[in-house]
């Protein structure tokens, strides 16, 4: 869960960010407000995440409930643009992994690529070792 990540940047197991450099960012969310998923992309945006990975797949969201204020309604993909911003990388979402099902095994630590015009996101290394 997104979340997770979040609440370690502010301790001394926050990952540096240059771990994130070429990575995909995959994360998910489940019954929390927007405006508060909105508040854990910007730090890590802030922290220089968000400026080093090359591609970021988002899983269903489960009860995520939208923005509504000041006349205006923002779901999950009006967040994650408005954060992303100006940066030119591929996003997926809606993708079962996490606590759906079916659930999809996302494997840690091995080279993916996310191609958002083909909605594929593939992994190039074997996930598991030989032998």
């Amino acid at each position: 869960m997104l979340n997770r990540l979040v609440l370690l940047q502010a301790t001394p197991f926050a990952p540096a960010a240059e771990r994130f450099e070429g990575a995909v960012l995959f994360w998910e969310e489940l019954q929390r407000p927007v405006s508060r998923i909105w508040n854990d992309l910007h730090t890590l945006r802030l922290s220089g995440v968000l400026d080093r990975i090359a591609g970021m797949v988002v899983g269903l969201p489960t009860e995520v409930t939208p923005y509504e204020g000041g006349g205006q309604r923002a779901g999950l993909r009006d967040v994650v643009l408005d954060v992303l911003g100006r940066r030119d990388i591929p996003v997926l979402a809606q993708v079962d992994f996490g606590h759906t099902s079916p659930n999809l095994p996302l494997p840690l630590g091995i080279r993916a690529h996310v191609d958002a015009d083909n909605q594929t996101l593939s992994l190039l290394e074997s996930a598991v070792a030989e032998g």
